[in-house]
C-alpha cells in the first residue's frame, strides 16, 4: 500500500458515499443468536498492531447520516448518535410513535432510495447494522465502501453478515490495519 486512507471522503473525493463499517466474528457473524455483541473484546497484541489506525470516533467525524435497522433502533442504539448531531434513518415498515427530543430520527420504508439520495447530495452515509439492512443495500448494489473488523472468535452460530441473496460485487482492498488482535480490512468497489 502506497498510502494510508484516513477518511472515506479521501477515497471518494468530495462526493457522497455509502459506507459499511462493522465487526464480524471469524466465522462470519455480526451478532450472537440474541443479537448481542459482547464478544467484541480487545485482545492485547502490541507486537502485531499496525502503526496507522482509523479509530471509530475519527470515522464518525466524517459521517453525516447513520442508517440502522429496526432491531438496532429497538435496542436504543440510535441514542448514541444524538449527541453527535448525526441524522439517523431507521429502516422499518412500521414506524414507532415519535418521541420528543428525537428530531434527528427518520423512519423509512424505502431506506435504500432515501440513503442514495443523501449520498447523491454529497453526504457520507454510514450503514450501522444489522444484517438485513446490509443485505438490502447489497441487493440494490448501493454500497461504496466496506470496512470489516474481524474479531478473533468463532461463535458457531448467530446473525450472519452476508445472507447470500446479493449479486456478485467486485471489491478492491484499499487499506488494512491490526489493533488488539482485530484485523480491519477496508474495501471499495472495483
Amino acid at each position: 500500500m502506497s498510502g494510508v486512507i484516513s477518511t472515506v471522503r479521501c477515497m471518494s473525493g468530495s462526493k457522497g458515499a455509502i459506507s459499511l463499517r462493522l465487526a464480524m466474528s471469524l466465522d462470519g457473524y455480526i451478532a450472537d443468536e440474541d443479537g448481542g455483541y459482547d464478544w467484541i473484546e480487545p485482545v492485547a497484541s502490541p507486537s502485531l498492531d499496525t502503526v496507522h489506525q482509523l479509530p471509530f470516533d475519527d470515522f464518525l467525524d466524517d459521517v453525516d447520516v447513520v442508517v440502522m435497522g429496526r432491531r438496532c433502533y429497538d435496542q436504543g442504539q440510535h441514542r448514541d448518535y444524538a449527541p453527535l448531531g448525526k441524522r439517523v434513518i431507521v429502516a422499518t415498515s412500521k414506524p414507532p410513535l415519535r418521541v420528543d427530543g428525537e428530531e434527528y430520527l427518520e423512519f423509512s420504508r424505502d431506506v435504500v432510495n432515501v440513503v442514495r439520495s443523501a449520498r447523491n447530495q454529497g453526504q457520507h452515509c454510514f450503514l450501522f447494522g444489522g444484517g438485513r439492512l446490509v443485505e438490502s443495500f447489497l441487493v440494490a448494489d448501493a454500497i461504496d465502501h466496506l470496512t470489516v473488523g474481524i474479531v478473533p472468535i468463532l461463535l458457531g452460530s448467530g446473525r450472519p453478515l452476508f445472507g447470500g441473496r446479493h449479486p456478485k460485487l467486485g471489491l478492491r482492498l484499499v487499506d488494512y490495519s491490526v489493533q488488539d488482535c482485530k484485523v480491519r480490512l477496508v474495501y471499495e468497489r472495483r
